[in-house]
């Protein structure tokens, strides 16, 4: 499995953290906030390569980085690559999913599909459990619960009939539905080979949640339901957002929920 990072971002909201720094770099409880997403993608069994997207302001900032970690993930059987999208300021930046099609160009489609994931959130709860259980073949997406309307804003609200997601909110002013939609997919071969279309097509390229809500008119999406646990994505996309993350894992446990909670709930799909 291959899995695609979108850190290309220059976060402007997040300034003056970012004047210097990567979003994605800053740190959290003294780690770059990447370091976490790394931690659960490494735990996966299937992972073989992790391909970062960065923008050419940022990319003497990665090299660094992504050599510090090169030798243990190389122990791990997998290889880290970095993909300069060659975009030096926020005005010509490409969008996430344009820079999903950047790396799709530079890659190819990977025949078995692929995680493709955002630099920007923690998750308390395990991922590897939904890693090892993709197959590939289907387009998957969590569902996590968040009852505050304010941070719901910022982040894509999923309809859903069932584990169906029948439509993704990228302007959720008013959305009955308190689940949200991180930017953590897992995508077959065919979802992923629908980007070029969706950009052709004039598809906004600054949000997944926008191509998310595409590919589930035309092709099946599911959502992984999590429980009602409070605080289990912290998305980091303002200094608030970053004041707020390094709060919560000061004085709580980094996992509020454990592997066999995650797998029940793949469970409970399957059945």
């Amino acid at each position: 499995m291959h899995a695609f990072l979108l850190c290309a971002g220059f976060g402007t909201r997040m300034r003056p953290l970012t004047t210097d720094t990567p979003k994605s770099l800053v740190e959290v409880a003294g780690r770059p906030l990447l370091d976490y997403l790394l931690d659960e993608l490494t735990a996966g069994s299937a992972l073989t390569d992790i391909h970062v997207a960065v923008n050419h302001r940022d990319a003497p900032d990665f090299r660094p980085w992504a050599a510090a970690h090169r030798a243990d993930l190389a122990a791990a059987g997998i290889e880290l690559h970095l993909h300069d999208d060659g975009v030096e300021s926020p005005d010509d930046q490409l969008g996430s999913v344009g820079d999903l099609k950047f790396l799709l160009d530079e890659v190819g489609v990977p025949p078995d599909g692929a995680l493709v994931s955002g630099g920007d959130s923690l998750y308390r709860f395990p991922l590897a459990p939904i890693l090892n259980a993709y197959e590939g073949t289907t387009n998957d997406v969590l569902a996590l619960h968040e009852p505050d309307p304010a941070r719901r804003a910022h982040s894509s609200v999923l309809r859903l009939d069932g584990a169906t997601v029948t439509e993704v909110l990228d302007d959720p002013t008013g959305a009955s539905s308190p689940c949200i939609c991180p930017s953590w997919l897992l995508l077959s071969a065919e979802g992923l080979r629908a980007v070029p279309a969706y950009l052709n097509d004039g598809g906004p390229p600054d949000t997944l949640g926008g191509f998310l809500d595409r590919l589930a008119r035309t092709h099946p999406v599911r959502a992984h339901r999590l429980p009602r646990t409070a605080n289990l994505r912290l998305h980091c996309n303002t200094p608030d957002d970053l004041k707020r993350a390094r709060r919560l894992l000061r004085n709580e446990p980094r996992h509020v929920l454990g592997p066999d909670t995650v797998r029940d709930c793949l469970a409970d799909h399957a059945s």
